[in-house]
């Protein structure tokens, strides 16, 4: 009976377990936490967004090897993910591809594999603070602070410190260099950006539909991402789904010291070509009353006080003539309010990380090409996804086809 040792009992951790005990492995857990699985129960907001049945991998996940992440998905994909649950007991439900435990509860989804866990007679040992790794002719010897622990194969699957404890999160990373693993530099992702602007102190806690785009330098170009959905206006900056979406490409050109900007457009809905028949219609049915009046209706009463500011007017100043051009002005600045973005929110602010160990180091199975036996898992590697339930089926699909293969010994 094989010997197989998975270092980090989050989502791929427990998935990799499981996948590996079916397989007739003997299979030990060891978590620095003092249980297994904490992060699971604060996913989609406690209720668990497990998965998506909308997947398409060049839109719903980043790398930068993405061209190799179709092959993993085909060997464990939605599909498979949705058979995997129900047989361990749980009935989902659809939001709209969303897929979700029937219960709503987050905790369901770690009780469930708990129980799987147990049947397996997976050993799991809590507060395990790893400090070495050596590979032997044999296999692998980790020594930890609960002793010493000897595997034929192991797999890392510590995931990151997004979302509980920032950096500390990231030491599993340092052990995979130390076995001579280069990796992309962990960055928060899913997370809000910090903006320079001190307007953002006036328009804390204010909630509204925009579109956002994200501009990074690049030589004498500019990298663009949109998206649009709810918008965060916060005390630092802009959160939300919208900005979480592209978050991590501006973590990574920040990290690299390049110009990160975002653009706000308040008024969607409006397109290019009709903006300046509104701006004028506006301006018309104002004229005369005061320049507060020209978003009533329109625009949450903060943004328009804090576009009026922009503009050099008060919300007393009459709509005229002599106010017509920066009126003008405050109107492009609903469509396209340009913010420098100065840094994102650190680590344990964020849903997931970016970076980590290459695609191009893994074969096939996600055993590291020049350390047989090492397998890596989750957010190990360098995959990250969108929101949705897309980096709980990265676990589930990389957990799986790590801990299968560890257990047949794959050369």
């Amino acid at each position: 009976m094989r010997r197989i040792g998975i270092i980090g009992g989050g989502a791929s951790g427990m998935m990799a377990a499981v996948a590996a005990a079916r397989s007739g492995a003997q299979v030990t857990i060891l978590e620095k936490r003092d249980r297994v699985g904490k992060k699971i129960l604060a996913t989609g907001n406690g209720r668990c967004n497990l998965s998506n049945r909308d997947f398409c991998v060049e839109r719903d996940y980043r790398s930068h090897d993405i061209g190799k992440l179709s092959r993993y998905f085909e060997q464990f994909g939605v599909a498979e993910t949705i058979a995997f649950f129900q047989d361990i007991g749980m009935l989902l439900t659809d939001r709209n591809g969303y897929l979700y435990p029937r219960s709503m509860q987050a905790s369901a989804v770690l009780d469930l594999f708990l129980g799987e866990l147990d049947r397996l007679s997976v050993r799991i040992v809590c507060e395990c603070k790893i400090s070495k790794i050596e590979k032997g002719k044999k296999g692998f010897l980790v020594s930890a602070n609960q002793g010493n622990f000897s595997f034929d194969s192991l797999i890392l699957s510590g995931g990151s410190g997004a979302g509980i404890n920032g950096k500390e999160g990231l030491g599993v990373f340092d052990l995979a260099k130390d076995m001579g693993l280069p990796l992309y530099e962990p960055l928060p992702a899913l997370t809000g950006l910090r903006c320079g602007e001190r307007f953002f102190k006036a328009l804390a806690g204010v909630r509204c539909m925009a579109a956002i785009t994200l501009r990074i330098a690049d030589g004498n170009r500019k990298k663009v991402y949109e998206e649009t959905g709810e918008l965060q206006l916060t005390d630092y900056g802009i959160s939300g789904i919208p900005v979480f979406q592209f978050s991590r490409y501006a973590s990574e050109a920040l990290y690299e010291k390049r110009q990160v900007e975002a653009v706000i457009n308040f008024l969607p809905e409006i397109a290019a070509s009709e903006w300046k028949a509104f701006s004028q219609r506006q301006y018309e049915v104002c004229r005369g009353k005061s320049a507060g009046l020209l978003g009533s209706g329109i625009l949450h009463k903060k943004i328009v006080q804090v576009l009026l500011a922009e503009c050099g007017l008060k919300p007393g100043d009459i709509v005229s003539e002599d106010t017509k051009k920066r009126i003008f002005s405050m109107f492009e600045r609903m469509r396209g309010l340009k913010v420098s973005v100065v840094g994102s929110n650190p680590m344990e602010q964020s849903q997931v990380c970016m970076g980590g160990v290459s695609l191009a180091r893994l074969d096939e199975n996600l055993q590291a090409k020049q350390i047989p036996g090492l397998f890596l898992c989750g957010e190990m590697l360098d995959v990250d996804g969108r929101c949705g339930g897309y980096n709980l089926q990265w676990a589930w699909s990389s957990g799986f086809i790590a801990g299968s293969a560890a257990a047949k010994g794959c050369p």
